[in-house]
């Protein structure tokens, strides 16, 4: 017996939201294990254990929300290309250079004078991203 089953196609952008959310949340999952378990053996001092953690979760919960807008991406009346690319590169550089920062050291590379405003911008341009996505979404659905 065959059902004739309508089936939708992914688009592109569709298929990169689910692509990077899941990779944020692989990485965010594979982090905070790293975090729980490996650091403080390394003599990694609770802190930086902490900021490191803090890095996993933030891969995590952008991963849950890029799986979320996924699927309400065909709602929207707008892109949400460049909205995801600002938040992509926002999650890659805070938690990237938190995860910098913390373990390049260990293997006696400091680069903490070069790269210290990484972080903050990183952590900006997720803002950025998921409140122009806010600010597009109040416009567009007076």
């Amino acid at each position: 017996m065959v059902t004739n089953t309508k089936i939708q196609l992914m688009s592109k952008s569709d298929k990169s939201l689910i692509i990077a959310g899941l990779c944020f949340i692989i990485i965010g999952i594979f982090t905070g294990m790293i975090a729980a378990h490996y650091l403080a053996p390394l003599g990694i001092e609770d802190k930086q254990i902490e900021s490191f953690s803090t890095g996993s979760t933030y891969l995590f919960y952008n991963g849950l929300g890029f799986l979320v807008l996924s699927s309400l991406e065909a709602k929207f009346d707008f892109q949400l290309k460049n909205h995801f690319r600002t938040i992509t590169l926002g999650v890659i550089l805070f938690a990237g250079s938190i995860f910098a920062l913390i373990m390049l050291p260990v293997i006696d590379i400091n680069i903490s004078k070069y790269i210290w405003f990484v972080t903050p911008i990183g952590g900006a341009l997720i803002i950025i991203g998921w409140l122009t996505i806010l600010i597009k979404y109040l416009q567009t659905y007076k």
